[in-house]
């Protein structure tokens, strides 16, 4: 038998399984082997659900521009654009759809290097159908739980700190589609400034937007997590940035985001995890422009005085854009303004400075804990 084969026993009275909703649930089928996509859609519509199909992850992608969909239903491996690529343009693009991944097998190395990729629930071919209606029966009823990271933010944090903190705090409705950083974690006293002249205590859930100076007082910390670029900073004690520009631009369909970050006295640790190739952050300091840009995993420990160190576990380089040209440092490697040097990283970055960034990639990557599945 197949992997793209679908296995039809059970019974087709598994359309009771269809969750009673008002209109009916819409679903997308994303599949290029024609026999699967038109079982699969006939199936849905016998069992009560209004059902679309889509040939391959780009169809999908232009039908999704066009109709609101509740569910979408696709296979990985497809020409011009996969099952994964096409969940990652959901994702940039801020659309929160539950997806159930229906392929030979699951990409596990993707779902490894970017988590919050994870679909709702995997079916791995062949299936049979009441195994294909009891999927999509779950994920829409809310037995399978699903963690929708609102563009990478913990849900936990996003929900409960948004609404813990003062009203004049938040976010304004105007504002709601710009570029925001967020706060989700305060350690000791810590202010911020939206002229440079009133610093005023913040604390989590605080939401910050282009323009705010951040300071961190002496044995305090902050986490600020920039929402719609996949970036958390930490800033160290004695820390003071300002958030100089976060602007976003559409490219190819895909929202682009520019973020530049004025480091004016102290230390941050930065973790990115970007699925936007022309994403780009910026960090200002006394050596000059350190600039992240591309897909992937970055892991940064950059002072104000100019020292930029590229931790283990990167897989983006960092330019050192300052009077010398361009300097690139990769994963172990560090650079100081003095000399224009590299040498390598002190053991007491990997004693000390290693686990706060593991604990800042392991808090950025957290989801919301699982609550009690509905009854049905």
């Amino acid at each position: 038998m197949k992997k793209d084969e679908i296995r039809q026993t059970g019974q087709l009275e598994g359309a009771g399984l269809r969750c009673h909703a008002s209109p009916p649930h819409r679903i997308l089928v994303v599949d290029d082997e024609p026999s699967i996509r038109h079982l699969n859609t006939r199936v849905l519509i016998d069992s009560g659900y209004h059902a679309d199909a889509a040939e391959d992850g780009a169809v999908a992608w232009d039908a999704l521009q066009v109709n609101s969909y509740d569910l979408l239903v696709t296979d990985n491996n497809m020409p011009k654009m996969s099952g994964v690529e096409l969940i990652m343009k959901l994702h940039a693009a801020r659309v929160a759809l539950p997806v159930i991944l229906a392929t030979g097998s699951s990409p596990k190395e993707e779902f490894t290097l970017y988590p919050w990729l994870q679909p709702a629930a995997t079916l791995l071919k062949p299936y049979t159908v009441v195994e294909f209606l009891g999927t999509v029966k779950n994920v829409l009823c809310g037995t399978v739980f699903i963690v929708m990271l609102q563009l990478c933010l913990p849900v936990a944090i996003y929900a409960q700190e948004a609404k813990q903190a003062p009203e004049s705090r938040l976010q304004r409705p105007d504002s709601a589609d710009r570029p925001t950083a967020v706060v989700f974690k305060v350690v000791g006293k810590c202010d911020y400034s939206e002229d440079g002249v009133a610093f005023t205590n913040f604390e989590r859930g605080h939401i910050f937007e282009q323009g705010a100076i951040v300071r961190t007082g002496e044995n305090a910390r902050t986490d600020l997590f920039f929402r719609r670029t996949g970036t958390t900073v930490r800033l160290q004690a004695g820390t003071e940035i300002k958030l100089e520009k976060m602007a976003a631009t559409i490219k190819d369909g895909l929202p682009i985001e520019h973020t530049l970050l004025d480091l004016r006295t102290g230390r941050i640790f930065t973790v990115v995890r970007s699925v936007v190739a022309g994403s780009t952050l910026e960090i200002r300091n006394a050596a000059g422009r350190s600039v992240v840009e591309g897909s992937g995993v970055g892991r940064y420990i950059i002072t104000a005085d100019g020292t930029h160190v590229s931790a283990v576990g990167s897989v983006i380089p960092i330019k050192v854009i300052g009077e010398n040209g361009i300097t690139v440092i990769a994963a172990g490697e560090q650079f100081t303004k003095k000399d224009g040097k590299m040498p390598s990283t002190s053991a007491s970055l990997y004693v000390k400075d290693l686990i706060q960034l593991d604990e800042l990639q392991a808090e950025m990557e957290t989801s919301a804990p699982q609550e009690p599945s509905p009854k049905l």
